[in-house]
């Protein structure tokens, strides 16, 4: 019977906010199209580490898992980046997991996005929407202001 091709991820761990951070190893069975969020789940599934350690699951965070809101957001492999729209294949091996240090940690890779949310609040940095519309009814946003904001955005996420 063939080995079954696994893929190494290198956890950054911390166990609190005032926590010293530390890391763990997992390996997770490979297949075609697998993500850094559905890696995570794996090792949420059953969390032990490479050297036969059970630990407790890795904490982070994900939301709508389309590449939208950002939630799933870490550091992968030293870059920024979303988990959910993350490829394995397309990583270098091992993949390495660290929180955004942009924010202060909670745990492991989940990080107290808040500040960034009262700061939305207080600009009122959302585009107000009167009612409900049917798709092709709804306003239209000119191409132009869309893509601007759009790339503003960024730091964001």
């Amino acid at each position: 019977m063939a080995e079954q091709k696994t893929v190494r991820f290198i956890i950054e761990r911390q166990d609190g906010p005032d926590a010293k951070p530390y890391t763990q190893e997992f390996d997770v069975p490979y297949r075609p199209g697998l993500n850094v969020v559905a890696a995570l789940m794996e090792i949420q599934k059953n969390p032990v580490t490479t050297d036969g350690k059970k630990v407790a699951p890795v904490v982070w965070e994900c939301n709508c898992l389309e590449k939208v809101c950002g939630a799933c957001m870490m550091v992968i492999n030293g870059k920024a980046r979303q988990a959910c729209c993350s490829l394995v294949d397309k990583l270098d091996q091992p993949i390495h997991l660290a929180p955004a240090r942009t924010f202060p940690v909670i745990r492991d890779l989940l990080i107290d996005r808040s500040v960034m949310f009262e700061s939305l609040k207080r600009i009122q940095g959302w585009v107000e929407v009167d009612g409900t519309w049917e798709v092709k009814d709804a306003p239209i946003q000119n191409p132009y202001t869309a893509q601007t904001a759009y790339e503003i955005s960024h730091c964001m996420t």
